[in-house]
């Protein structure tokens, strides 16, 4: 297995442009960051079994294809990672069983433990095998586990491996609350399913809760005369003064693209003194989409006097790294704008 990983080709996506390489077996699907060969000592790695529903006709009811969407925003971040995507249907069972197991949920009233159980299936026989091969392949030794699954973590540990978990973190939609809560309490999850915590507005991923205070929000602002898909578009184009420089970006089919396109591009092409402009640049964009979107502006109203932070351990200035430790500037300058807003002193031309 895997000798014919010289065979491979890039993979464009919305978050950024990924590798896929031929496994060998049409069953083990590997999409990497980069170069597969140049991951590190605790790289992000992602192991994920299939799901037909949610990855390829966007089933609601579940949260496969937003954990891995979250892995691959994550990875492209970082600029590094791997997925190992394996077509293992219904935690293993296959997909025939699992329609089974969703129909007895959907018209009899059961959980998935419950259909498991009525079906009298084991809850979850996935194996790891061919992820433990791989990453000895690459002579990686320690990773970072993005899964909220303790038998992922245990599998890699018993075979010899150092794991580092990472959370993913649901996006909790009426079709699925109850089943996540089950994967929690029925089946040893560790997904973090409490909106808030410690009274304050966390906020991180654009298709989660409070997702819309994201720059990466699907929120179109019109700024210097021109229509930007996103404020993470804007932000990052005004690093340059190159007018085809902020038009490449402008013109990226998303976010997470214009802040790829915009890290590829040489510093010596910044603005000068970008580090102490970059505020005054995110305020007027943040101001642009929260005047522009009302219903945005009623949103961040809606918080009242709580803390807003932006959760990531990606980002120690516009962030609070998850611990506080983070000067959670982006969250200040929300804060701020909430202030104005609600005694209507923010400027009527922010557009401009």
């Amino acid at each position: 297995m895997f000798k014919s990983m010289n065979n491979w080709c890039d993979l464009p996506t919305p978050m950024g442009t990924f590798r896929m390489y031929d496994s060998g077996d049409e069953g083990i699907r590997i999409i990497s960051y980069g170069d597969i060969y140049s991951l590190t000592e605790g790289s992000l790695l992602r192991m994920h079994s299939s799901c037909l529903a949610s990855e390829v006709f966007g089933a609601t009811d579940c949260d496969c294809a937003d954990q891995l969407r979250e892995a691959m925003k994550l990875m492209a971040h970082e600029q590094g990672g791997l997925i190992v995507h394996l077509h293992q249907e219904g935690r293993g069972q296959g997909l025939a069983r699992k329609i089974e197991a969703v129909h007895l949920m959907q018209y009899q009233d059961l959980d998935t433990y419950e259909a498991f159980e009525k079906l009298k299936y084991e809850q979850d026989i996935r194996t790891y095998f061919p992820v433990v091969e791989l990453l000895k392949h690459l002579d990686v030794a320690h990773v970072r586990l993005l899964s909220n699954n303790p038998r992922k973590i245990e599998f890699l540990q018993e075979n010899g491996l150092k794991v580092t978990t990472l959370n993913t973190h649901p996006n909790i939609r009426p079709e699925n609350a109850e089943y996540l809560e089950t994967k929690n309490d029925k089946l040893g999850h560790t997904l973090p399913l409490e909106k808030l915590s410690n009274g304050n507005v966390e906020f991180y991923h654009s298709d989660q809760p409070w997702g819309g205070f994201s720059n990466f929000s699907q929120h179109a602002v019109y700024l210097q005369g021109k229509t930007w898909r996103t404020t993470e578009h804007f932000y990052q184009a005004q690093k340059f003064t190159d007018p085809a420089l902020q038009e490449r970006i402008r013109r990226s089919a998303s976010p997470m693209l214009a802040k790829e396109i915009a890290s590829q591009i040489d510093s010596k092409h910044h603005q000068e003194d970008w580090n102490n402009k970059k505020e005054k640049v995110m305020w007027q964009a943040i101001t642009a989409k929260f005047s522009q979107h009302p219903e945005l502006k009623e949103l961040l109203l809606s918080t009242d006097q709580r803390n807003i932070a932006e959760h990531t351990v990606n980002d120690s200035y516009w962030g609070d790294a998850e611990d506080g430790s983070g000067l959670n500037r982006l969250g200040e300058l929300l804060m701020q704008l909430r202030s104005q807003l609600r005694n209507n002193k923010v400027p009527s031309l922010c557009a401009e």
